[in-house]
């Protein structure tokens, strides 16, 4: 209840329909409708030449794109689905340790080493729907993670998959 009374008090110098877009602005579930195919998402991590490493996703059932342009928080917060491929689209988010890191709009990424500490980290990736919603399908949060030890060789010590490609 605090943090509601601090977040009205900052508030209440913007509209009243800017503070409901930035309250509604969250990391929450939005499920994937039950006609259409869950998302998958595996992970590929391999050491780049010069500094960290490279991060490859594997998405089925998903497109990977930017949010519309011109869309209202109201616009992003719903269910988007490409018209083209009839999955649900939106973009991922990254996370180094539990640390959420970037938003990730294509298929490959690099991130340098200073997000690794030495020794075991992981490397999260959720899928989100436009407005940061993280997808959720069969009850379960749309997510892959890898463990790594940067001092192991192979490196990728666990995978964790909740929705794998086969």
């Amino acid at each position: 209840m605090k943090f509601i009374t601090i977040l009205a008090l900052f508030l209440s110098g913007i509209t009243q329909s800017l503070a409901q877009e930035i309250i509604e602005h969250s990391h929450l579930p939005i499920t994937v409708p039950v006609d259409i195919p869950s998302p998958r998402l595996s992970l590929k991590l391999s050491k780049d030449t010069i500094d960290g490493y490279n991060l490859t996703l594997n998405t089925k059932h998903y497109s990977l794109i930017p949010p519309p342009k011109k869309a209202t928080m109201a616009e992003l917060m719903k269910v988007s689905i490409d018209p083209r491929s009839n999955v649900v689209e939106g973009h991922a988010h990254l996370y180094i340790n539990g640390t959420k890191i970037r938003r990730i709009y294509g298929k490959t990424i690099h991130i340098p080493l200073h997000y690794f500490k030495n020794g075991i980290n992981t490397v999260s990736v959720t899928l989100n729907n436009h407005g940061h919603m993280y997808w959720v399908a069969e009850n379960k949060k749309i997510l892959a993670t890898l463990y790594i030890d940067t001092n192991s060789s192979p490196f990728i010590t666990y995978r964790f998959e909740s929705f794998p490609i086969l």
